[in-house]
């Protein structure tokens, strides 16, 4: 069961043996033998959702995904180096955003700012 109260329903397979396949390294790091756990739902909901994204509207949203909130984590990652949280806690990883918004926010208005003095200026 997860946090928010979802059960997660899985099956699990079991290999019989591995010791003499030649592929265990690649395939398995256990002692044992292979095992796999399958949630079915989940299955179904990524090919769901595979299928949506596909559709000419799914990919329209993806692609204004990619445009708008994308964009700003990748600049607070590339350009401003974030690249972890520094603090421990809903709330404080919480704040922490926040900042990283505020400050996104800030540099986005002061080059706004500066664009239209000099589009008045010339």
């Amino acid at each position: 069961m997860t946090e928010s109260g979802y059960t997660i329903r899985t099956h699990h397979y079991l290999s019989e043996d591995c010791s003499q396949c030649p592929l265990k390294a690649t395939c398995t790091k256990a002692k044992g033998e292979r095992e796999i756990a399958i949630s079915l739902t989940y299955m179904r909901q990524k090919n769901e959702m595979r299928e949506r994204l596909r559709s000419e509207e799914g990919y329209t949203l993806s692609v204004q995904r990619m445009i708008e909130p994308e964009s700003v984590f990748g600049q607070m990652k590339n350009n401003r180096g974030f690249r972890r949280f520094l603090l421990r806690g809903l709330q404080k990883v919480s704040l922490e955003v926040g900042w990283l918004c505020l400050v996104h926010n800030l540099l986005k208005k002061a080059a706004l700012t500066e664009k239209r003095k000099k589009d008045k200026a010339g």
